[in-house]
């Protein structure tokens, strides 16, 4: 698909789902979900780090590094094995609607490879990706006995909801809008 839509538009991509979904998320800066970064160790889907505010950590139940090695839906939903799975179909199987209910067997990161596993609940809820949001920061510089502020914005990346955009949501999220009201506070 992108060797036909690239042949009319260099600028021109298609999108998988799982693509879409993940541009949709860095665009919207949230997802629903639990809200744990994954990575991969050999066969093992690993947890990377935890975004704070999300499920994952309120609940306290789930750790870096700790090994997932199966995903259930729901109270009585059967418990999928998941190792040796792409990282990308786990992380299918974790996310889902707010509200829902998550099952995670995982070995814990202080757990040897011989321990059973042991099963947490997680109950899925919207995940700001807030890191990812301009921030602004003022620097005191002293030089030469004078004090010059110096003003900088860091911005880890572009973002835009178009979603709520479209919709009239006043307070949607947006680079433009998110520099324009940092600029302003000065």
């Amino acid at each position: 698909m992108n060797a036909y839509t690239q042949s009319y538009d260099p600028h021109t991509d298609y999108f998988s789902p799982a693509a879409s979904d993940n541009f949709n998320i860095n665009m919207k800066l949230s997802l629903e979900g639990i809200g744990a970064s994954l990575r991969t160790d050999n066969d093992y889907t690993v947890v990377a780090s935890i975004i704070g505010g999300g499920p994952a950590a309120k609940s306290t139940l789930l750790h870096e590094e700790d090994k997932i090695v199966g995903v259930a839906q729901g109270v009585d939903g059967e418990m999928v094995d998941v190792i040796g799975w792409r990282l990308d179909d786990v992380i299918q199987l974790i996310r889902g609607k707010k509200g829902t209910l998550v099952r995670l067997q995982i070995i814990k990161a202080k757990d040897g490879p011989n321990d059973p596993p042991t099963e947490i609940k997680i109950v899925r809820d919207e995940v700001k990706l807030d890191d990812q949001a301009a921030k602004d920061e003022i620097l005191n510089i002293d030089q030469n006995g004078m004090n010059y502020k110096l003003g900088v914005i860091k911005l880890p990346s572009f973002y835009n909801d178009f979603e709520a955009q479209r919709s009239g949501d006043p307070n949607y999220k947006s680079t433009t809008r998110d520099v324009k009201n940092i600029l302003l506070k000065v």
